[in-house]
């Protein structure tokens, strides 16, 4: 397989990173301002809106190594410490919360003698180990998106609206907003769904031009 090929899929998987997690959050159920009960659970739309944001987030680390690769020389070390901060943070953190939201959540929410572990303060259950490593993937997951957005700032040859979109879209998510069914889906999957979307765009755009394929050649 070529560095080309390698690049035009880590651009598609980058795009349906976006796709699929956007259509999951605008479809996720949001119940008397909870996203995560047994109601929730019990929904129509769930799991199927839970899986589709799972999906997305396989897409996304599907996408991202090449992703940075490929935009490497403009993103500099800040770049690569954004990028794998950001990984580690969506690892850690999303990608745990996904498989207990789509997977065990509603598992135990069908079932009347196990319903009750399913927590009512939004955490889907209160273990002291999954609470904390949802906040502290979260934290990482969210620094690694505001040094990806200085990066995208400062980097020459990219638009600099997407690192500024990616900065100012991810604030919203300190703040402690009442959750609303499709605008909770928003404010999560846009800024961060546009970011890695427009860089696939570009990848795409870009990949196989004569200066970039002969860059590649030289250092594979």
């Amino acid at each position: 397989m070529t560095t080309t090929t390698l690049y035009r899929l880590s651009a598609l998987a980058l795009i349906m990173s976006f796709v699929l997690s956007l259509l999951g959050g605008v479809l996720h159920p949001v119940i008397d301002g909870q996203s995560h009960s047994v109601e929730v659970f019990l929904a129509p739309r769930s799991p199927w809106a839970q899986y589709l944001i799972y999906a997305g987030a396989v897409f996304l680390m599907l996408g991202l190594p090449g992703g940075y690769l490929f935009f490497r020389e403009e993103l500099g070390k800040l770049g690569f410490v954004g990028f794998t901060t950001y990984m580690v943070g969506n690892a850690l953190s999303a990608m745990a919360h996904l498989v207990v939201e789509a997977f065990v959540g509603p598992t135990l929410a069908a079932d009347p003698q196990g319903r009750h572990l399913v927590s009512d303060t939004g955490e889907i259950f209160d273990a002291t180990s999954f609470v904390v490593l949802q906040a502290v993937g979260g934290l990482i997951f969210v620094f690694g998106l505001i040094l990806i957005g200085i990066a995208l700032i400062k980097a020459g040859g990219i638009p600099s609206w997407i690192g500024i979109m990616l900065v100012l879209g991810v604030l919203p998510l300190f703040v402690p907003f009442p959750e609303r069914a499709v605008v909770a889906g928003l404010i999560v999957e846009v800024p961060r769904g546009l970011m890695v979307a427009s860089l696939g765009i570009l990848m795409i755009q870009r990949v196989g031009a004569p200066r970039t394929a002969e860059r590649e050649l030289e250092r594979v």
